[in-house]
């Protein structure tokens, strides 16, 4: 079972209610979006900011390969050709990066990032959960380049699969117990060895406890949510595993094309294929080898 529900996200409430919210961050501009605009559902308007989506669209960027160049393509994960050289080994996850388009409320946000997953042990199966806390403008990127989230993580037989969802914090009340997120554990990654460990169960409870606490604040808001399953099928409609970096973009997938869209090296940020700077929400995570 999907341990995050998208129908919890701002994007799945009606325009009223996002806009009681916004004006509960005394965001006026971004309220009057939402009031008596003729959006409905999901904010099904051209002028919604990429907060109100609750989609997603997920893309791999192809290396380089032997020459140098500015740009790479992106692609659709399901058109990838899987490794399944990887079945039985260990790899790492980490947060590459996350770019902020827009987010409700005004100024640097403070958004919380948390993940979950399985890591299959033999017979065992440990449960897995890492959070941490990330600020940003809106047109801005948090300050984050490779963030460890699993490190030694087993591929299985039938792939891997975690989960990911974002968090608005709207409530300076909430600052004292977020600090645990600041601790060195967390900043560390989520470690895992051969064996199962007693002490991922307490660390995976500390991390929900945070999140779920700061989701008792009517200011503190769910913005997104994605679950991955890489896996190495021929399905079409499946996603492939392979060593790289997958984008997870927050969008509706009716209105994404890859297409459109190149990872640029120099800035190490997706942008259009004319240049221009993208406006939506996304993540990159990295999955490479571990020793």
């Amino acid at each position: 079972m999907p341990q995050f529900n998208a129908s919890e996200s701002l994007g799945a409430l009606g325009p009223d209610e996002i806009a009681q919210y916004l004006l509960l961050l005394d965001d006026l501009d971004g309220a009057q979006r939402f009031i008596g605009s003729g959006v409905s559902g999901q904010g099904l308007s051209l002028r919604s900011p990429t907060y109100s989506q609750t989609g997603l669209a997920l893309g791999y960027v192809q290396p380089h390969g032997t020459v140098p160049a500015s740009t790479s393509p992106i692609v659709g994960a399901g058109t990838l050709e899987s490794d399944r050289s990887l079945i039985g080994t260990r790899i790492k996850i980490s947060l590459d990066k996350f770019h902020v388009a827009s987010y409700p409320g005004l100024g640097s946000h403070e958004i919380l990032c948390e993940f979950t997953g399985k890591n299959q042990i033999s017979s065992e199966t440990e449960e897995l959960r890492f959070a941490l806390r990330t600020f940003a403008q809106d047109g801005q990127s948090a300050s984050i380049s490779g963030h460890p989230i699993f490190l030694g993580l087993t591929v299985g037989s039938d792939g891997i699969s975690f989960e990911g969802r974002t968090v608005n914090i709207g409530s300076n009340a909430d600052n004292a117990i977020l600090t645990a997120l600041d601790s060195s554990t967390f900043k560390s990654g989520l470690s895992l060895i051969t064996s199962a460990q007693p002490v991922l169960k307490p660390f995976a409870d500390l991390a929900g406890s945070v999140v779920k606490a700061a989701l008792t604040r009517n200011k503190n808001r769910q913005v997104h949510t994605f679950n991955l399953g890489l896996d190495f099928s021929n399905n079409a409609t499946s996603a492939r595993l392979r060593l790289g970096s997958y984008v997870v973009v927050q969008t509706n997938e009716n209105t994404w094309n890859w297409d459109g869209v190149v990872w640029d090296s120099q800035s190490q940020s997706m942008k259009m294929t004319d240049g221009a700077e993208t406006r939506v929400n996304y993540m990159v995570f990295g999955v490479s080898a571990f020793s």
